[in-house]
């Protein structure tokens, strides 16, 4: 059963105030989203990520971290350093990293792909990424970016969602909001008026 399909229109190719080299270094705005880590940061993290993201997940683009990075290479333990090459194989790794090849050969997607994907099943894509960066298999989450109001998320295993946004818009003080509503803290933002948006 397909889980993500490949987004096919070239009319999104990603935000030209993005730096990929530096994420701190874009033109545009960032704040970090930390709550404490409990027992159980699979469940946690998606939990949070539903409740700050849902309304726009429509309209997200999911491709790896960074810039023209190949899918296959999301978890680390696809290197297979003793000789020198990349094994894209579900067979013989460990968990989540096996789930995580699966759900790619399930979908069609090639370990090589670079490109965006459309996401068919939320709940199940965020299962198995969440598991990978939660067991270090994958330092980061996959990116996500939605085109209709230029801001892109992700997820580190400290427990934290980074966001980096162009403009202050709606869309961004809805997520704003909800970070409070959850009881969640705004860390290392270089947007001052982020800290004087009211509930």
């Amino acid at each position: 059963m397909k889980v993500v399909k490949k987004y096919s229109s070239n009319d999104f190719k990603g935000f030209d105030w993005l730096d990929f080299d530096y994420l701190p270094g874009s033109k545009g705005f960032k704040f970090e989203v930390y709550f404490k880590e409990p027992k159980d940061l699979v469940s946690k993290s998606i939990l949070i990520f539903y409740s700050l993201f849902r309304s726009f997940l429509d309209d997200v683009l999911i491709t790896t971290f960074g810039q023209d990075g190949e899918w296959g290479n999301f978890c680390l333990d696809t290197w297979d350093i003793e000789n020198d090459r990349y094994d894209y194989s579900p067979h013989n790794k460990k968990e989540p990293t096996a789930s995580y090849l699966s759900m790619l050969n399930d979908s069609g997607i090639e370990p090589e792909y670079n490109g965006y994907c459309k996401c068919i099943n939320w709940d199940k894509f965020l299962y198995v990424m969440f598991h990978c960066v939660a067991q270090h298999t994958a330092p980061y989450s996959m990116m996500f970016y939605e085109p209709k109001n230029e801001f892109v998320f992700y997820f580190h295993h400290s427990g934290s969602f980074g966001i980096y946004y162009k403009d202050l818009n709606s869309s961004i003080k809805k997520v704003i909001r909800k970070v409070q509503e959850e009881n969640l803290e705004i860390k290392n933002t270089n947007d001052k008026r982020v800290s004087s948006i009211a509930m």
